[in-house]
């Protein structure tokens, strides 16, 4: 419908008049003038595209224009009729009037006498004239409404006479035309010999007939004997005689060829007195068409039929693809015409052509030989029956139901739909949403809304649809073991199955001395073999026992009940001349039977050098492996080893060298090489942190994994402590977003020290344990007091506190799947989470802690001598951190505050937004350190002269300022007190 508003008493309303549909006035103009709404192929009285639309309810074409609705009473009489609340709404009042006849016979001339009112009239209830019945025996009186029905019948037989004429209708009284005549009579046929039982309704004609004369044709040859007593009647058996024999001489005026008459060929005088006398002939040519339809007779006028056509003719093959040369009565025109054939010598010329054409179907090829399908002369006079590439083969596909076949004929397109129906209703599993009958087969099971009734094996609350088979896996997050039985993870649907971790399997092969080398599996590490006796077998993996004679390991397949195969050892070494400038590549080729000699391998290798080895002296000329030779030095090698020497004679640094180098002597990377020309300190800084790494000492919390994080650094800056760390073997990442992007270094068992430094005047490496902590830098160094460490965590660890209380605050970064960092943009929140969070500890770097705000250590505390005049940017930073003015810095406070001790700098009240020197006061007192142990507090009489002196130095601190700094001290006691353990709840009793 147009519009589904509530039709008031007081609305304009039109009411169609074949459906009686009631709509507002404004929605049916509008549903009038769209375009969805025309139906042209109905033109209006006054203009074909505006006054004709379709009624919304029947589709009734209403041939008027939108606007010409007005608003009517249901009658039509009064235009915008008013409210009255007594009789119906948008009714006048008045009687209806309506013509009660609707039908086409216009029998009822009565009006409706109804008021007003909606919906179709009544039937007529005033009766009619009288009506006799069909047979006209009897009358009836009838309403005027049920004219249209017909009148009554008596019941009584009909008497009428049939149309035959010969008898009446015995049916009882009916409307309409009696039934043929189906009285069965004896009938012959007209010449006598045959005679069987017939309808009378099938005789014709109509009325009284001489039965005796016969009434049908038998189409038998007629037989009776003709006037002339000498010959019978050749034609089909008809009625009346026969006529006169054809060879009469009153019929036979002419030769048999019609050219010349009897009496020229007879002379005169001479004449044929009855049938019995031979008919002259003439000496002419017949001329007569032969049965070919094509040609005459060239023979002379003869009686009888003329002979068959002997003129020569091509005759086409039935495909029309070949042709041949034969008699004109051989030959059969039009192709297939096989009834025209009278003689065993009349037949079919078919080729040996297969047709090979598609048939209708398009799937299937007519194999027939010479097809007449393939003439296309002969395919258009064909009909469809008589198409011989219609497909006779069953269609056989499969139905859209999936259910029946198609049983139609191999057919092109989509077959029909099923016509199967079932009578039974078509319910879901759970039964709660059925389809009633009756259901086409095909349609789809019913979408039920309901929850699957099925419980969960786990346990677990259905989550699923009422649905059909099995149920789907439970995907309520649970946490289980991965099928190697490594680890334990979380979140892992219920329903899952085999799941797999990213470690290696390391369970024990069959061979009792390696470890699977795959990833978490399923199912067996071995796959299963025969053993022989108790020997163990092959797990088909490299061997991997270190080598006798290298330091390499054996490469054969795993061998558990022999000894390592005496075979040179092929791994690829690199080997370098004296000076380190000349390297090669060359197989280790230790080992091997016997222990003399170079192995072929090596000796190829050797071949491909292009300088020669170091000769050997001495003993040395027994057998060496040549991954333990060394190539001999250049022209070029004594160059640089002279620029060398002289270089370190003057203490200069030698043309080309450039104060850096690897093991090669040269840096890898131009980026790196650059970065240390601009800033070899920041880089001496980061290898500082490295060596630290790898040779600091390796007890305390968080032992197991040595790492360091870095601060937000610039990309080239991050890429050259990727390359720094591929040196020494630590595993560098990058996390954050830009600009915060930060990256962190750990060891791992692949990690080692580098032969030498990058500068190649630096000292040479210590030995473990013997590496010095470098002290903190915040260009290099991430603030310790913006890093939670989370390390070792046990398998059952849970930091769902961490995420749902700090997961907005902070960046969590997962090592491994045991460790992982925290890290925060305020230390205050940092704290709070080191004392709320389990498992959490300190995070401690490979560089030093820093030192308290407000102190004069320059950066690194590395050039605080070297820097006379300068601001120190640490302390810069602080004065700003900390909203004092560089004016409050009197000359004898800044050296009082140098030579003040570390524990009186850490007594110093807080005075900035970052508690970190509180929470570093707390683990001093936690680890017994010597100086928080050893040395008291300051009293806080001694600490006022100076906060009062700070305060009134500045001269521009605010009230606000004020309050911050005194809740900080209030903060900084209460921490140290132990009163309080929650930093937020002690900023709010200060008064914040």
């Amino acid at each position: 419908m147009i519009c589904y508003d509530t039709v008031g008493r007081n609305s304009p309303i039109w009411s169609c008049a074949s459906c009686f549909s009631i709509f507002h006035l404004p929605c049916i103009r509008k549903w009038a003038r769209s375009p969805t709404s025309s139906d042209l192929s109905a033109p209006a009285s006054r203009n074909a595209f505006e006054g004709n639309w379709r009624c919304p309810g029947c589709q009734a074409v209403q041939l008027i224009s939108a606007d010409e609705l007005h608003y009517y009473c249901f009658c039509g009489q009064i235009e915008e009729p008013s409210l009255d609340y007594y009789i119906t709404p948008h009714s006048c009042g008045g009687p209806c009037r309506k013509l009660l006849d609707r039908g086409k016979n216009g029998r009822c001339k009565h009006h409706c006498t109804m008021q007003c009112h909606p919906g179709p009239c009544p039937p007529c209830m005033a009766l009619a004239p009288p009506q006799s019945c069909p047979c006209g025996k009897n009358t009836f009186i009838l309403k005027c409404s049920e004219q249209d029905k017909g009148a009554s019948t008596c019941f009584q037989p009909c008497g009428r006479a049939l149309y035959c004429g010969r008898h009446v209708c015995n049916q009882l009284c009916h409307e309409g035309a009696c039934n043929p005549c189906e009285v069965v009579v004896s009938a012959k046929c007209f010449c006598g010999r045959q005679q069987e039982g017939m309808l009378c309704g099938q005789l014709d004609p109509p009325g009284e007939m001489d039965w005796s004369m016969g009434v049908f044709s038998c189409e038998l040859d007629c037989g009776r004997v003709l006037p002339c007593g000498q010959h019978h009647c050749l034609e089909k058996c008809h009625p009346g005689s026969c006529g006169e024999c054809m060879l009469s001489p009153s019929v036979i005026c002419t030769c048999p060829c019609g050219k010349k008459t009897v009496a020229e060929l007879l002379g005169p005088g001479v004449s044929r007195r009855n049938c019995t006398d031979p008919v002259p002939t003439c000496l002419e040519a017949c001329g007569k068409l032969l049965p070919c339809q094509k040609h005459l007779c060239q023979k002379l006028c003869h009686t009888g039929p003329c002979p068959p056509c002997e003129i020569p003719v091509e005759q086409k093959c039935r495909c029309g693809a070949s042709a041949r040369t034969v008699a004109c009565y051989i030959a059969v025109h039009k192709g297939n015409n096989e009834d025209k054939l009278e003689d065993s010598d009349k037949v079919l010329f078919l080729c040996d052509r297969k047709c090979g054409k598609k048939k209708n179907c398009g799937r299937h090829r007519c194999s027939e030989r010479c097809c007449s399908g393939a003439n296309e002369e002969v395919q258009v006079e064909q009909s469809d029956s008589e198409n011989s590439h219609l497909c006779t083969l069953p269609c056989g596909k499969r139905l859209r139901c999936k259910q029946h076949d198609c049983h139609a004929l191999c057919h092109a397109g989509h077959c029909p739909p099923c016509l199967e129906t079932t009578f039974t209703e078509l319910s879901c599993a759970c039964g709660q949403t059925a389809i009633p009958p009756p259901v086409p087969c095909g349609t789809p099971l019913p979408s039920c809304q309901y929850p699957c009734s099925v419980p969960q094996v786990c346990g677990h609350e259905v989550t699923h649809l009422c649905h059909f088979g099995d149920c789907p896996p439970c995907t309520v997050p649970v946490a289980k073991e991965c099928v190697g039985n490594h680890v334990v993870l979380r979140g892992v649907p219920c329903g899952s199955r085999d799941i797999k971790c990213n470690k290696l399997c390391g369970k024990t092969r069959q061979c009792g001395l390696h470890a699977c080398a795959r990833t978490c599996h399923v199912g067996p590490c071995d796959v299963e073999a025969e053993t022989v006796g108790q020997k163990q077998i092959s797990c088909n993996q490299p061997c991997g026992a270190p080598r006798r004679d290298c330091p390499h390991t054996c490469s054969a397949i795993c061998h558990p009940a022999s000894a390592c195969p005496e075979i040179p050892c092929k791994v690829t070494v690199s080997i370098n001349c004296i000076c380190g400038r000349l390297t090669a590549e060359v197989p280790c080729d230790s080992g091997g039977p016997g222990n003399h000699g170079l192995s072929e391998s090596a000796t190829m290798a050797l071949s491909r050098l292009a300088v020669p080895l170091q000769p050997l002296e001495g003993r040395q000329r027994e057998r060496v492996p040549l991954g333990r030779r060394k190539l001999a030095c250049d022209e070029e090698c004594a160059k640089l080893e002279k620029k060398r020497l002289l270089a370190d004679a003057f203490s200069a640094t030698a043309p080309g060298e450039v104060g850096l180098g690897l093991e090669g002597g040269i840096v890898g990377s131009e980026m790196l090489m650059e970065i240390a020309r601009r800033d070899p300190q920041w880089v001496a800084s980061i290898e500082d942190r490295f060596k630290y790494l790898l040779l600091g000492p390796k007890n305390g919390p968080g032992a197991s994994l040595r790492l360091h994080v870095f601060c937000a650094l610039a990309i080239e800056r991050r890429e050259a402590i990727h390359l720094m760390g591929e040196r020494w073997g630590l595993t560098v990442t990058g996390f954050g977003r830009e600009p915060r992007r930060f990256v962190v270094a750990h060891v791992t068992t692949k990690s080692k020290l580098p032969a030498r430094s990058l500068f190649s005047k630096g000292p040479v490496l210590p030995s473990a344990g013997q590496a010095r902590q470098p002290p903190f830098d915040p260009l290099v160094d991430m603030d310790p007091g913006l890093v939670v460490a989370l390390l070792d965590l046990p398998r059952d660890a849970d930091v769902s506190t961490l995420v749902l209380r700090f997961g907005g605050e902070c960046e969590l970064v997962w090592l491994n799947d045991r460790n992982a960092l925290a890290i925060f943009s305020d230390a205050a929140r940092a704290a709070t989470a080191l004392r709320r969070v389990d498992h959490s500890s300190v995070y401690r770097g490979a560089a030093g802690m820093p030192p308290p705000r407000g102190s004069s250590v320059l950066r690194g505390g590395l050039h605080a001598t070297s820097m006379a005049g300068a601001k120190p940017p640490l302390l810069s930073k602080g004065m700003q951190d900390s909203n004092w003015v560089e004016d409050a810095w009197s000359d004898e406070q800044r050296s009082l505050k140098q030579e003040m001790g570390a524990w009186q700098r850490n007594a110093l009240p807080i005075t900035t937004k970052n508690p970190w020197a509180t929470l570093g006061q707390v683990n001093h007192q936690s680890e017994g350190s010597s100086s928080s142990s050893k040395l008291p507090l300051p009293a806080s009489s001694s600490e006022a002269p100076s906060i009062k002196n700070r305060a009134s130095g500045a001269g521009v601190v605010g009230s606000k300022q004020a309050s911050i700094s005194s809740s900080a001290t209030i903060l900084q006691s209460q921490t140290l007190d132990g009163s309080d353990d929650d930093w937020e709840k002690a900023l709010e009793e200060g008064g914040l």
